[in-house]
């Protein structure tokens, strides 16, 4: 079970964060020799050194003597302000520097870049609640010096804003207008920070989401669980928890806290066994989709949904008579080669027979994930002259090629690790059992390599500021089974 250092995940996210800024070229950054002059005695200079010394091959000083070639940073804010002995450094240089400063009065140098960065707040920094305008969430204080350091050969005397809302100092450039994206929006920081100072012991989550019904959410996801669970059961057929929730199950006890689906996995065999039962046990207030079923859906999982709801996101909108109630997702593990080769040309083949399903029933031209253009163009006319029926059934009989072989090895032909390639059967051969919100349901006994196999080390947890349900919803109605 996962245990968190709660202040220490906070500033794990910022640094996280900051390794992942847009529109920057990390490579310009090992060329520069930076000379960071600063009051030392503040949490947030430390981190800013560590994610410094994250990005592999920057070199970096912190108060020390100055040569002729170093980029300055120089930071002089309210909350710890620069030294007399530091700011003494700066009165002959002709360096190149960064002035770091949430003061409106920074005259006193000159042929300076300024970021101005008023009121600095941010979960793991202060309790400070900020207000709409004038403020600076720790991440972007951090990322927009990163950013122009990034870009300080093209940069000339200008005052850059980096903050929320607008600025008050007059005559400061959003940063944004050179190409800085915003690391978190004024909401999710000042979400962060409420939350952080209302519940200081609790791992952060935006626990927000869907109008404050993520919890609702949850137990509707469960009852769909539980009616395939009864299904399998009476049946006598094998399913497992699968990836988020697997991950959530062995990690959490539970779903992880930001999470807003359910999946389940199964072998092809017991997946055909729940075919053929499905469509005659499935309680009345629940709906199996797959193609047969919902003439406009063409995923390549099939779901389970919950009659009188809703969860639509921005694609599945366009397809105005297809069943979109909460659902849990119901994922294939197939054969492949025991071949290290044939299994690579069976993952290729894979993604392209979806990419093929896809594309037809997005209505969009063929794309490869910007290769084989020429290929793509072909494939676009096969598209528009081929029935989605001929398309699905080449898209069984690629994901099921290798089933009659009966071979060493599975992938995840219908789930979102088929990239991850092929991984050992034996790992889903059998099964033990784990709590799973009050339930015990069934696990792989090979969980470790699973998840693994899934996302790498899977007890890391992704930044704190990302933790937010991954749905592109656009309308959410829990019908009647809202409290």
């Amino acid at each position: 079970m996962l245990t968190a250092d709660v202040r220490k995940d906070y500033r794990n996210d910022w640094i996280k964060r900051c390794l992942t800024i847009k529109n920057i070229d990390s490579s310009t950054l090992n060329k520069l020799s930076l000379c960071l002059l600063a009051n030392e005695n503040n949490v947030a200079f430390t981190t800013f050194c560590e994610i410094c010394s994250e990005y592999q091959g920057v070199s970096f000083k912190v108060n020390d003597k100055i040569s002729d070639t170093d980029l300055l940073v120089v930071w002089d804010l309210k909350d710890f302000p620069l030294p007399k002995e530091q700011s003494d450094k700066l009165e002959n240089v002709t360096n190149s520097l960064i002035l770091v400063t949430d003061k409106p009065d920074f005259t006193k140098l000159e042929n300076i870049t300024v970021l101005y960065c008023p009121y600095v707040y941010g979960a793991g920094y202060n309790d400070i609640l900020p207000v709409a305008d004038d403020c600076t969430n720790i991440l972007d204080f951090f990322a927009a010096q990163l950013f122009l350091i990034s870009k300080a050969d093209n940069l000339n005397d200008s005052v850059y804003y980096a903050g929320h809302g607008n600025c008050t100092l007059k005559g400061a450039v959003m940063l944004e207008s050179i190409g800085y994206q915003p690391m978190i929006s004024y909401g999710d920081g000042r979400f962060m920070a409420s939350f952080a100072k209302e519940k200081p012991d609790e791992l952060f989550c935006f626990d927000n989401t869907y109008n404050g019904d993520l919890k609702l959410l949850h137990e509707l996801l469960l009852k769909c669980l539980l009616e395939f669970d009864r299904i399998c059961k009476k049946h006598g057929i094998r399913y497992f928890l699968g990836g988020g929730t697997l991950l959530g199950a062995i990690r959490h006890g539970g779903m992880i806290p930001w999470d807003d689906d359910m999946d389940v996995m199964m072998l092809r065999e017991d997946y055909d066994k729940f075919l053929s039962v499905v469509k005659q046990e499935i309680n009345d207030d629940m709906f199996f989709q797959s193609s047969k079923t919902d003439s406009e859906y063409h995923s390549i999982f099939t779901k389970i949904r919950l009659n009188g709801t809703a969860f639509v996101t921005r694609y599945s909108q366009q397809f105005k008579n297809m069943h979109q109630g909460i659902f849990i997702d119901i994922f294939v593990h197939d054969h492949t080669s025991n071949s290290k080769l044939c299994q690579k040309l069976h993952v290729f083949r894979t993604l392209f027979a979806r990419s093929l399903v896809f594309h037809k029933w997005a209505g969009t031209p063929m794309h490869f994930y910007g290769k084989l253009k020429l290929v793509c163009k072909l494939a676009t006319k096969f598209i528009n002259k081929s029935s989605m029926e001929k398309l699905e059934n080449i898209q069984d009989k690629v994901i099921q090629k290798y089933n009659h072989k009966n071979t060493r090895y599975l992938y995840d032909g219908t789930g979102e690790h088929l990239r991850n390639g092929a991984f050992p059967a034996e790992w889903l051969e059998q099964t033990e059992y784990a709590d799973f919100c009050g339930h015990k349901f069934p696990v792989p006994k090979n969980y470790d390599e699973y998840l693994k196999y899934s996302y790498g080390d899977y007890n890391e947890l992704i930044p704190a500021s990302l933790r937010k349900a991954g749905h592109d919803i656009i309308k959410v109605d829990f019908g009647k089974y809202k409290k």
